[in-house]
């Protein structure tokens, strides 16, 4: 298949992971932000001004995303893929509520789950509705191949701690991830000259850090909308830290 953009040790597939994923060679991570489940993105709160009652007037709608949420196929297809592309680490995000759904799936495809790191969102919003808990921090899910595992954070902790609107200004993707979390991640997980494939590209946060710090990038995405939004941010000649997705 014919690279979308390529450049730099940076390259991006514009198309389905589920047709390009069988066409790559080993690589040696997988960092990704794939969809997560009907669950989570289905319905989201809208809130609007407090009633009479100084109670918030919430209701639930469903918004569009530009990509539907995760489903079973392409999550069975995804572990089946990072099994047999990457020789050593698979970074998955998603809601805490799915990790246990994520360390079956990973181990049913042979990878090792190790462990469940935070991204606690400094700034993440309230709970308007005021009746539970906020939704404050999500997972990254870490599996590794079977054997012995490495990584560049010693004895630290898996709490990643990261402002969500750490920029101002509309955001590229419905589910932009700040680029100082990706670009951490990177830090802690891969080496110098490492490649790293993200079949859930979005608009190209993972590729940026990875290019930032000196590893190569695959990233494969559906919208070209977004491959084009990627490819802008790649091409730049000096990559600033910033926070987009």
């Amino acid at each position: 298949m014919k690279p979308y953009y390529e450049q730099d040790g940076q390259t991006i597939y514009h198309g389905d992971c589920r047709e390009v994923l069988p066409t790559l060679g080993p690589v040696d991570h997988v960092i990704t932000d794939p969809p997560y489940s009907e669950h989570v993105h289905g319905k989201q709160w809208i809130g609007a001004a407090l009633t009479s009652q100084g109670k918030p007037r919430v209701s639930t709608a469903h918004k569009s995303l530009g990509f539907d949420p995760l489903t079973p196929d392409v999550w069975a297809f995804f572990c089946a893929e990072a099994w047999r592309l990457a020789s050593r680490w698979t970074l998955a995000f998603c809601d805490l509520e799915s990790i246990f759904q994520w360390r079956a799936m990973v181990e049913a495809f042979g990878l090792d789950y190790v462990r469940a790191c935070v991204w606690d969102k400094v700034d993440g919003a309230p709970q308007f509705t005021g009746d539970r808990p906020a939704a404050g921090a999500e997972a990254v899910v870490c599996a590794h191949q079977r054997g012995a595992k490495r990584w560049n954070g010693g004895g630290g902790r898996n709490v990643l701690r990261h402002a969500v609107n750490a920029e101002r200004g509309a955001k590229p993707h419905p589910s932009t991830k700040p680029e100082p979390l990706m670009a951490e991640l990177v830090m802690l997980f891969t080496d110098q000259g490492d490649t790293i494939l993200d079949p859930f590209l979005g608009s190209g946060t993972t590729l940026v850090a990875a290019k930032r710090l000196g590893r190569k990038g695959i990233g494969i995405e559906l919208n070209e909308k977004y491959c084009e939004i990627a490819a802008r941010r790649l091409s730049q000649g000096a990559l600033p830290l910033e926070f987009t997705a």
